[in-house]
């Protein structure tokens, strides 16, 4: 590495390893990186025999102790190589020399105190967003973050508890010393030995119970979200694939949270500001460890050898086949892939997956998720794409319980449940991202934020034919009877619907059926609204008064017709 200028000056926040100026972690800090526990100070001291120390002579940067991420990457190799010579070493000599001991044996491994602490560091996160601007229940809720990479304050106590780990992983750690034999004094026994012994068998001792822990948490780390999220690791740290999150019309850096409209300035932003990248930083902003990141695979290569391919999984074959290291050794492709693919364009929304043809990056956000929807409802056939979400779902719409999502309230019947959303603002299933107002609908919080926060009106253009729409579901409807073929038609008359249920609801003026019946005067109707309109007239509750006579009626119109034969005088608007 280069070394420093003259000019260079020590700071608050320098590496101690490079003099680089930045924003690093703490050297002696306990770190959760990919299922391991990092103290990178003991990796040090382990793999170098090198110890970082504070200063004696005091100061405001006697006790700065950081590392950044490009030392921190160096280190992990440094540390997986030496592993890596050591356990070949291991499994060369017992080769060569059959009769001796175990390599377990010659482990010894020391317990740490009961009384040390484990100092935690706070990590700031940035302000999250819902990621996309959807038209959902959550809107407003935070996103749980994963853990990846940041410290243990969630995975361990302030005294960490004692667990038996990997006798690989136990190589990493300063609390374990390494005690080996010689193994040039070792010696084949002879072939007369070999028979007249007799092998007994082992006796269960203490030291075997870490072995059968070891055991589990191999069988843990097998779970197809933990290889597939391992798999995405590998492919977006040796492949020029985009991360990014959504937010209404925007592409969100992963790395820096910087916004962009065009993908074309987001993929120049990627190439410029964040030539090196940490992998962790980038899944940071994945809800939760089973979901997929989204990536940008317009001009997809290798890093290494700048070969192209077509697909994410083309891609993950060509560094498994071609590339050898430590870190592609944990490739899987007998796993998934966690990254959705994207192919990005200016007003150009094609799925990467079935070049469909969507209107807008908040519709192929959706219709792109929907290839992976794994778990479906046995109930209603609904999919989705993690287990917890249909847990959910389940827990929801299928218990026999009219439950708010919200306030986990349980009420006897639906109109219980709807009377409380209306009442219950906190309830309210969308909120202001400037002041956390709630609101019952979408249309009323976009109102709130053109009124209170000055934001622009939110217009929507088709991308075929440069019509403007100032309602989102006039735009859509549009451009679905417009420019797509993904519309229903009417074998009577030939008009174009959006959905299967409005076509039917149309169809009824065609046949004239009449499926819904009074039950109390048996009286038909063609459309369920129309029953529903029609039984205020059966209900004790009449909704329109009269104002000059106090009269009540139950439909609207029967008030209409009072006023224009009782009280033709007056010109009343209704």
């Amino acid at each position: 590495m280069d070394g420093k200028t003259s000019d260079w000056r020590p700071g608050p926040s320098v590496c101690r390893c490079c003099l680089a100026e930045g924003c690093y972690k703490d050297i002696s800090t306990e770190y959760f990186w990919m299922g391991k526990r990092e103290v990178y100070a003991d990796m040090l001291s382990d793999t170098f025999s090198v110890s970082i120390a504070y200063s004696s002579a005091g100061g405001p940067n006697s006790h700065s102790r950081l590392i950044c991420e490009p030392c921190i990457s160096r280190l992990r190799d440094a540390a997986d190589f030496k592993r890596q010579v050591q356990e070949c070493e291991r499994t060369f000599m017992q080769h060569l020399d059959p009769g001796s001991t175990s390599a377990a044996n010659d482990i010894d491994i020391e317990a740490q105190p009961a009384g040390k602490e484990v100092k935690l560091e706070q990590v700031k996160l940035e302000k999250r967003f819902s990621d996309d601007d959807f038209d959902t229940a959550d809107f407003g809720d935070e996103d749980d973050d994963d853990m990846d990479d940041q410290p243990l304050t969630k995975f361990a106590t302030k005294v960490p508890k004692k667990e038996a780990v990997d006798f690989l992983d136990l190589i990493d750690n300063s609390q374990i010393t390494v005690k080996r034999m010689s193994m040039s004094k070792s010696k084949a026994p002879p072939a007369k030995k070999v028979k007249v012994t007799k092998k007994e068998p082992a006796k269960p001792t203490a030291s075997k119970a870490p072995i059968k822990v070891v055991k589990e948490k191999k069988k843990k780390e097998t779970k197809p979200h933990i290889k597939a999220k391992r798999n995405a690791e590998v492919v977006l740290k040796y492949s020029t694939v985009y991360p990014f999150r959504v937010r209404a019309k925007t592409l969100i850096c992963v790395y820096c949270c910087d916004e962009h409209e065009d993908p074309s300035k987001f993929r120049q932003h990627v190439d410029e500001q964040h030539a090196s990248f940490n992998v962790s930083t980038a899944f940071a902003h994945v809800r939760t460890g089973k979901e997929y990141l989204k990536v940008d695979c317009i001009d997809l290569r290798c890093r290494i050898c700048s070969e192209s391919a077509d697909t994410i999984e083309d891609m993950a074959r060509h560094i498994k086949s071609f590339h050898k290291s430590a870190h592609i050794l944990q490739l899987n492709l007998a796993y998934d892939i966690a990254l959705q693919p994207y192919r990005l364009e200016k007003d150009k929304w094609y799925c990467y997956l079935c070049s469909m043809k969507l209107p807008s990056l908040h519709k192929l956000c959706r219709h792109t998720t929907s290839h992976f929807l794994e778990y479906t409802c046995d109930a209603c056939g609904r999919r989705y794409l993690t287990m917890e979400a249909l847990k959910y779902h389940i827990k929801c719409s299928h218990t026999g319980q009219y439950m708010c999502r919200k306030c986990w309230t349980n009420f006897p019947t639906s109109d219980k449940k709807r009377e409380h959303t209306k009442m219950s603002k906190p309830c309210w299933p969308f909120a202001c991202i400037y002041c956390g107002e709630r609101f019952l609908s979408w249309e009323q919080k976009r109102k709130h934020l053109v009124d209170t926060h000055d934001c622009p009106e939110t217009t929507y253009t088709c991308p075929e034919c440069m019509k403007i729409f100032t309602a989102r579901k006039l735009f859509y409807n549009h451009y679905k009877l417009t420019h797509t073929d993904d519309s229903f038609i009417c074998t009577c008359c030939g008009l174009k619907f959006e959905s299967k249920k409005r076509l039917e609801d149309h169809r009824l003026g065609h046949t004239g059926e009449k499926h819904f019946k009074c039950p109390v005067c048996a009286k038909s109707f063609m459309r369920n609204k129309s029953l529903t309109q029609h039984m205020w007239i059966h209900s004790e509750t009449k909704r329109f008064v009269c104002l000059l006579c106090e009269k009540q009626f139950a439909q609207k119109v029967s008030l209409k017709c009072h006023m224009r034969s009782h009280h033709p005088e007056v010109n009343l608007e209704i």
